[in-house]
């Protein structure tokens, strides 16, 4: 039911309006009226996301007024009000920036980033006294189609079960002999000759070839040997 309104006419007792009894009738219509309506029951309730980190601002209702709590600056953290409206600034950059061989990529926080291991290698993550650390695990053998693009250098360490070679030139020294001195050779085994090289001669001379010119027969000496 609504509020009824008395019509107390246009001036006093001019008889245009609600006469006493009709007013008062009025009166109390509006009083059952008020009396029937909930009590006020104003109160604050804080939206907050699901997860944590999220904080209300709404403190508590006392009587008729509303609390909220107050915001504070911190740490790298500034606020200004302009009208109705509360800024927050940082006073250092939120940004972050990783550097790598490859380029530099600059991050938002909150921004993820992500490491990718290629050929063979493995990345890890272990929370070591309370810092992150990434391990990066690359290993020739799991390679599967392993190459070089400078050259090989064993810094005096030794290459070890080697099945088989196959190179264009060689030119270096093979457990301390130069294989380009002939003299250093001997005491080698060279296991079995195959292929187009029949005996160690021709082996050595495919290092260092030689001319030997034209071999003819030897002329006659004009000696009769008689019949044997």
């Amino acid at each position: 039911m609504a509020i009824s309104t008395i019509n107390v006419g246009i001036l006093a007792n001019d008889g245009t309006g609600d006469d006493l009894r009709e007013a008062f009738i009025k009166v109390n219509s509006n009083f059952i009226e008020l009396d029937a309506r909930q009590a006020e029951n104003t109160t604050a309730v804080n939206k907050l996301p699901d997860g944590a980190g999220a904080y209300g601002i709404f403190a508590q209702k006392v009587g008729d007024q509303l609390e909220f709590k107050n915001l504070r600056t911190g740490n790298g953290i500034t606020l200004s009000a302009d009208g109705d409206a509360i800024t927050i600034n940082s006073t250092g950059s939120v940004n972050q920036t990783f550097v790598t061989d490859q380029g530099s990529a600059s991050l938002l926080q909150n921004e993820v980033v992500k490491f990718n291991g290629t050929g063979g290698t493995f990345i890890s993550r272990q929370e070591l006294a309370g810092v992150e650390n990434l391990f990066f695990n690359s290993l020739l053998s799991r390679e599967t189609s392993p190459s070089l693009s400078v050259d090989l250098d064993a810094n005096g360490n030794s290459i070890i079960n080697v099945d088989s070679i196959t190179a264009n030139n060689v030119d270096s020294l093979v457990k301390g002999k130069d294989i380009t001195d002939l003299d250093s050779l001997v005491g080698f085994d060279f296991g079995n000759l195959s292929g187009g090289t029949r005996n160690i001669l021709q082996w050595i001379e495919s290092f260092n070839p030689v001319n030997m010119g034209t071999f003819n027969a030897p002329a006659s000496t004009g000696i009769d040997m008689g019949t044997i």
